[in-house]
């Protein structure tokens, strides 16, 4: 085989001859070269490949274990969060035995029929009447085992909170009656049995003198030793000896309304002494002007001493 290589510009020509073993040879070489370069063009971008899917690899498995730990870390503040709301429950649970404690003994309820429905059914229980508490991760995230301990402490919370409220204002309603009932004056400051009105209110015969005099309050005759009760809840105004009255108390209810109760043979209270209704507060007996032992009692409202028989005639409120 000859090539003949013709310059423009020179009229010089230039020939060589190489055989066909020759020609094949570069042939083949020039195929090798080009399968070889291939070879390192696709063995570099494989191992570029490998590389790339190793570092995405080992990205995902970074996200995936930084999840997880914020999962971890999620669930134990949940768990946390159930751990408080548990205690809640116990302390509410405490108040509500005090709370019904306390209302059976002002109420007389029996224990036995003092009874709430705590444990409500989720059937009965929508999202509208029970808020449950706010999650920190998703709904979805979150396992489901999770959100149902955490709802169903929710409804306890919320249904434990709700009887507290509802005893807590039954509570105050049982103490206003209580209170409305303990300054209602009513009854005679002494036991029925063994006593009786000797004098009425308004004019009578003076039994020291004979003449025509106001008598102020009634006289209620028992027995020497006696106990004399105070009519109504108050404050202790006065707890002394005074002159014509013997031993004498009176009590301020409030409202303008004052009880007195004189000629007693001694004295339970003092002065400032909070006192309940039907309390002792002193003793019969016949000190100061008096003919014989009772008590008289007297009722001043606004300053004025009123007909005590309304007070004693009327039953309690």
């Amino acid at each position: 085989m000859s090539i003949t290589v013709i310059y423009n510009r020179k009229e010089t020509k230039h020939s060589f001859s190489i055989t066909r073993s020759t020609f094949i040879f570069i042939c083949i070489s020039a195929v090798a070269l080009l399968m070889t370069s291939a070879w390192l063009l696709q063995s570099h971008y494989h191992q570029q490949l490998i590389q790339y899917k190793i570092n995405s690899l080992s990205e995902r498995s970074l996200i995936k274990q930084q999840y997880l730990q914020s999962m971890q870390s999620q669930t134990n503040q949940q768990l946390q969060s159930l751990a408080e709301k548990v205690g809640q429950l116990q302390a509410q649970s405490i108040n509500l035995n005090s709370l019904g404690e306390r209302i059976i003994e002002k109420s007389n309820l029996p224990k036995d029929e003092f009874e709430f429905e705590l444990n409500k059914s989720e059937e009965q229980s929508t999202e509208e009447d029970i808020p449950v508490s706010n999650i920190n991760t998703p709904a979805s995230s979150a396992p489901p085992e999770l959100l149902r301990l955490n709802k169903s402490v929710s409804q306890l919370v919320y249904q434990y909170e709700k009887t507290q409220n509802l005893l807590q204002q039954l509570e105050i309603t049982f103490n206003n009656l209580h209170l409305v009932d303990e300054l209602f004056i009513s009854g005679r400051p002494v036991p029925n049995e063994g006593s009786f009105i000797s004098s009425p209110f308004g004019t009578r015969t003076d039994p020291f003198t004979g003449r025509l005099r106001r008598h102020n309050g009634v006289d209620i005759a028992g027995y020497t030793g006696m106990p004399i009760n105070a009519t109504a809840a108050g404050v202790i105004t006065i707890s002394e000896a005074r002159t014509g009255y013997g031993f004498v108390v009176e009590v301020n209810h409030g409202s303008g309304l004052i009880t007195r109760y004189a000629h007693a043979s001694s004295l339970i209270v003092s002065v400032g002494d909070l006192v309940e209704k039907g309390q002792q507060i002193a003793v019969m007996g016949t000190t100061g002007r008096s003919t014989g032992p009772h008590v008289h009692y007297e009722v001043i409202k606004d300053g004025r001493q009123i007909n005590p028989n309304y007070y004693i005639q009327r039953l309690p409120s």
